[in-house]
C-alpha cells in the first residue's frame, strides 16, 4: 500500500529521519514536523495548525504536554504509532552508566514514556476505529564508547544495541494492513532486554 499521508513528529532526529526515509521509500507522502533545536525536547500543548490531515501519525517527538499530543493524534484517520522506550516499562540500571560518557536516564524521561504507554491504550479505546500502538525501543547505538556498548550489549539476549533500522521495521508493520486488527499494544523492540 502506498500513497498514504504520513505525519512524523521529531522528524529531524536520528530515528525520525530513518522513519521519513522508510515511508517515502514505500511511496507514501510524508510530512515531517520538528521544533527548533533548542526546543526539541519540549513539544507541548501549543502547536501550530499543521494543515495536514493524515492517514498515519508517528509520534516520535518527546512531549511535555499530552493535550498537544492528542491534538496531533486527531489528525490521523487510520493509525497512530507512539514511539516510547523500554524505560517507560522498566526501571533503568544505574550500573550501565557509571563511569561511562552516557548520562543515566532521568526520572522525567521514564515518567514521560510511561505516560505515553497509558495514552496509547486510551487512544485505542477512545479514537477507534483509528488504531493506536506503541513501539518501545531499547538502546540504539550512536557511536557510544566501547565500554558502554559492551556493558549494554551484555544485558541484551541478542548481544548488541539496536540500530534505527531495527526500529523502523516494526513501525512499518504496525502501520500496514498486516496489523489491521492490532490496537492498544506495546511492542518491545529491545533485542530481548525486557525478557530477563
Amino acid at each position: 500500500m502506498s500513497g498514504r499521508r504520513v505525519l512524523i513528529t521529531g522528524s529531524e532526529g536520528h530515528l525520525g529521519r530513518a522513519l521519513c526515509a522508510a515511508f517515502r521509500a514505500q511511496g507514501d507522502i510524508v510530512k515531517g514536523y520538528d521544533l527548533p533545536k533548542q526546543d526539541v525536547d519540549a513539544l507541548g500543548d501549543e502547536l501550530p495548525d499543521l494543515d495536514f490531515n493524515c492517514d498515519i501519525l508517528i509520534a516520535n517527538a518527546k512531549c511535555k504536554g499530552w493535550e498537544g499530543h492528542n491534538h496531533l493524534a486527531r489528525y490521523s484517520a487510520s493509525c497512530i504509532v507512539n514511539i516510547g522506550s523500554i524505560y517507560g516499562v522498566l526501571g533503568s540500571d544505574p550500573s550501565l552508566y557509571q563511569g561511562t560518557e552516557v548520562d543515566p536516564t532521568p526520572a522525567w524521561y521514564a515518567a514521560n514514556k510511561g505516560a505515553l504507554i497509558s495514552l496509547t491504550k486510551w487512544q485505542a479505546t477512545n479514537f477507534a476505529p483509528v488504531r493506536s500502538n506503541a513501539v518501545c525501543p531499547g538502546g540504539i547505538f550512536r557511536g557510544h564508547s566501547e565500554e558502554f556498548n559492551k556493558r549494554y550489549s551484555k544485558r541484551v539476549p541478542l548481544g548488541r544495541m539496536a540500530t534505527e533500522d531495527d526500529i523502523v521495521g516494526p513501525v512499518l508493520f504496525l502501520c500496514s494492513d498486516a496489523a489491521r486488527y492490532i490496537t492498544g499494544q506495546v511492542l518491545m523492540v529491545d533485542g530481548g532486554y525486557s525478557s530477563w
